[in-house]
């Protein structure tokens, strides 16, 4: 850690270090030369060295606060020798992931990318140097947790960005080194001022602070939404739906949780890959995934996803459906699955509305809007890119699946069973 340090001439400077070493005692602090470096600029080491016999002094630099002090040789020397570091690191969650490449992915993003980034925020012109750091990433890390014999440079695009804008949060570190290190010197201006106009007190302006923290927000904001822009240029009709599914709210909370077994966060290997490459369009990789699907049809993603035969579709409705009813009855009583509904005895009701006998609704529960009045909830589950959905919105697809719903059972509900029908949830099938 650095206890202390002091800047100016050599003169100024050697006061200040004897009256550390004399005052310092008294409040517990005992300054070491042998610990302590002295860094100044070319042609005046020998000066410094008679002055300071027994201080390290370096014309080069030296680490400060976790960066660098001194001249751009030593700051580049430096940088380096971190950079082979982090490769090795880079490496070892490579061989991780082989195995476990959540947890890879989540040692990543939680540990491993924070010390670049921390240097990003503090260390200017490193962009260059930070390269190989993408380059292992891009050839080497996000194969290794996706699965895939390699990634295409629009995907790395796109796994660059932040989840909410459906990427993996691994950013492209020499893309970002300067953007961080310009919001670093805007956030600490302040108090940089303070620290060189000698400022005995300084009293922090929590205002003035968020003002500069939202106009970054902003900034970063605006960033991110020009990346995406550029991004969905290059895709096509389905690729652009695909990108704004994946940054709907909820899509990526298994990207952002940490894998706790005990909550059933944990996935293995195949179930791991299987999420990338459904979130991606990716193919499907895994020495156990059958090449055919039961109707002998090529077990594609898109495939599996709509092959009624195949089970997922069923799978999927009855896994948010029990899921909904499980939660109801923690908080709800006499709560059903798939309950019958009442005979409509020939009554007549609004066009549209199913009126045979042995109609079912997915849940029923009483207690959910008032205590004793009995609702119905229905799920629904379809394919957000099937052809018949790409020429609506998200949000006028969700509306138009809910309508059709509340035409089938919206009244039979109100006016036979006297009680409240809620289209429960509707989901996209690649997504939630």
């Amino acid at each position: 850690a650095d206890d202390g340090a002091g800047a100016g001439k050599l003169e100024a400077v050697s006061r200040w270090w004897e009256k550390v070493k004399v005052c310092g005692p008294a409040f517990g602090y005992y300054p070491d030369a042998g610990k302590s470096w002295l860094v100044v600029k070319e042609g005046m080491k020998e000066r410094a060295e008679a002055m300071f016999p027994d201080v390290n002094v370096t014309e080069k630099g030296h680490i400060y606060l976790g960066s660098f002090l001194g001249s751009e040789e030593g700051k580049n020397e430096w940088v380096g020798e971190k950079m082979k570091e982090w490769l090795e690191d880079i490496d070892i969650l490579c061989n991780i992931a082989e195995k476990e490449p959540q947890l890879a992915f989540t040692a990543y993003w939680m540990g491993l990318s924070k010390e670049w980034s921390y240097l990003q925020r503090t260390t200017p012109g490193i962009k260059s140097q930070l390269q190989v750091i993408e380059d292992s990433l891009s050839r080497k890390f996000l194969p290794s947790i996706t699965g895939q014999p390699f990634i295409h440079e629009t995907v790395r695009e796109i796994m660059s960005l932040p989840t909410r804008y459906g990427g993996l949060g691994i950013e492209n570190p020499a893309q970002m080194a300067q953007v961080h290190y310009e919001n670093s010197v805007a956030i600490s201006a302040r108090l940089c001022n303070h620290i060189i106009e000698k400022t005995v007190e300084y009293r922090p302006d929590p205002e003035k602070e968020n003002e500069v923290r939202g106009h970054i927000r902003l900034l970063k904001k605006k960033l991110y939404d020009d990346i995406r822009d550029t991004i969905k240029s290059k895709l096509s009709k389905t690729g652009k739906r695909n990108l704004e599914l994946i940054s709907e709210k909820g899509a990526s909370s298994y990207l952002t949780c940490l894998p706790l077994e005990e909550h059933g966060f944990m996935l293995n290997r195949q179930e791991f890959h299987d999420a990338i490459s459904v979130r991606y369009d990716l193919p499907l990789v895994g020495e156990l995934r059958p090449e055919k699907c039961l109707c002998t049809e090529s077990n594609t993603v898109e495939h599996a996803l709509t092959c009624k035969k195949g089970g997922y579709v069923s799978l999927r409705h009855n896994c948010i459906r029990d899921y909904v009813a499980a939660e109801m009855e923690k908080v709800c009583y006499d709560t059903q699955v798939e309950p019958s509904l009442l005979h409509t005895l020939g009554r007549p009701l609004s066009m549209g509305t199913i009126t045979e006998d042995g109609a079912r609704l997915d849940v029923s529960t009483r207690g959910f809007w008032s205590k004793m009045d009995r609702a119905f909830f229905d799920v629904k589950v379809y394919n957000a890119l099937a052809p018949s959905n790409l020429g609506l919105g998200i949000q006028e697809t969700y509306r138009s699946k809910e309508k059709k719903k509340k035409t089938s059972y919206l009244y039979r509900v109100l006016e036979v069973e006297g009680e409240i029908f809620t289209v429960d949830y509707v989901d996209h099938w690649r997504y939630r």
